[in-house]
């Protein structure tokens, strides 16, 4: 009953999807599975966490003069991420595409795994950013 609470929560207030990211030295975009959620109330944050039962990060938010409440965010990264989402898939309707696409980004991209000392062939970072905008398009 809670996971298919945490999954209308994620498929409601929150976010699936793939950060980018670029390292100083590097000429490679490095891809990141991420499942955020935005919100006023930090209780309902917790409640998820602990529902969820991942490593995940709650953060205050910017509050500017428009803002009536303070905002938060927890965010889930990497495997902890893909646990979320594995958690969750059987009850997830609206974002059930995006979790289906993450999942065959973490198998074909090889996501997860270590690229060895001569890091990654092109072809898997084609593999990743083929997703990673497939994923974006799905939003």
């Amino acid at each position: 009953m809670d996971l298919a609470w945490a999954a209308g929560f994620i498929d409601g207030e929150g976010w699936i999807g793939i950060a980018r990211q670029t390292r100083k030295g590097y000429d490679t975009i490095t891809h990141r599975v991420k499942v955020a959620i935005t919100q006023n109330n930090l209780e309902v944050l917790e409640h998820f966490k602990r529902v969820i039962d991942e490593s995940g990060a709650i953060t205050k938010g910017v509050r500017t003069e428009k803002m009536n409440r303070q905002s938060y965010a927890l965010v889930f990264d990497s495997h902890h991420a893909l646990n979320v989402i594995r958690k969750v898939r059987p009850f997830l309707k609206r974002k059930s595409h995006e979790a289906d696409a993450v999942f065959a980004m973490w198998e074909e991209g090889l996501m997860g795994k270590r690229p060895g000392a001569k890091g990654w062939p092109p072809e898997i970072y084609k593999i990743r950013e083929k997703w990673a905008q497939k994923i974006s398009r799905l939003k």
